[in-house]
């Protein structure tokens, strides 16, 4: 019986497609054939774009902290500029053009301020200043503290160490009747560690150690460093007896 029915089915005519629908179902399996190699591709690029990115900002990394081979080892940190030692520190400080002309006096608290708390040395330990304005001699009294607890670093953390102190005072004072037209003195109130110290330069021992006006710094980088640097802060006898003769 079913071998009967089997022939009788194999004699059937086959059904046909028409053309258009034939068409109609390759157009669909074309077009999903298209979505699917669109998609791989697409998810190719991404793995593509994300590799490339991953190699760039390790390439740029790698640069950034080794340098280029011309140049210095580098790091995302700028490097503090490298001094032999603190003669060498203060060469590189730069006390010209800080503030305008008409600004330099005893009196202008801006002006002082920023020679006081950002550019001389000590600047991190900075803590207020007094002017003494109302009546002769005009003077200024700067204030520091020095504690274990501050951002400074290298030669800036030890400006008031024992070392280093005479050259700070003189510098500091050098500056401030250089660059500043009225003012007799300036008096460093020093809190070291909890033991206050205190010293008074006048004008007047400033221009005796130096034997001229110092005022005459003012518009002559070359004659400050000559001076200043060269002559006075690189001579320990000067430095020395400078020292014992204003705490006589």
């Amino acid at each position: 019986m079913s071998k009967h029915l089997d022939k009788k089915l194999q004699s059937l005519p086959k059904p046909k497609l028409r053309e258009d629908m034939k068409d109609s179902m390759h157009q669909a399996i074309m077009e999903q054939k298209e979505k699917e190699r669109d998609g791989w591709m697409k998810n190719l690029k991404q793995i593509a774009l994300l590799s490339a990115s991953a190699i760039a900002v390790a390439l740029f990394s790698f640069i950034l902290f080794i340098g280029t081979e011309d140049g210095a080892p580098r790091s995302s940190v700028p490097e503090e500029k490298y001094h032999e030692n603190y003669i060498s520190y203060l060469r590189d400080t730069e006390v010209h053009d800080q503030i305008e002309e008409n600004r330099a006096y005893i009196g202008n608290n801006g002006a002082l301020g920023k020679y006081h708390g950002q550019v001389l040395p000590g600047k991190y330990y900075a803590n207020g200043m007094e002017l003494q304005t109302s009546e002769d001699p005009m003077g200024i009294n700067m204030y520091y503290k020095v504690t274990d607890q501050t951002s400074a670093t290298a030669f800036e953390k030890d400006a008031f160490h024992v070392s280093n102190l005479p050259l700070t005072l003189i510098f500091n004072a050098t500056t401030y009747f250089a660059f500043f037209k009225n003012g007799e003195y300036v008096t460093f109130h020093i809190d070291y560690l909890g033991d206050m110290q205190t010293y008074t330069i006048r004008r007047l021992q400033i221009e005796e150690l130096y034997g001229r006006n110092v005022r005459e710094f003012h518009p002559d980088k070359e004659l400050w460093e000559e001076e200043v640097i060269n002559n006075i802060l690189t001579d320990e006898r000067k430095v020395e007896e400078f020292m014992k003769s204003i705490e006589e």
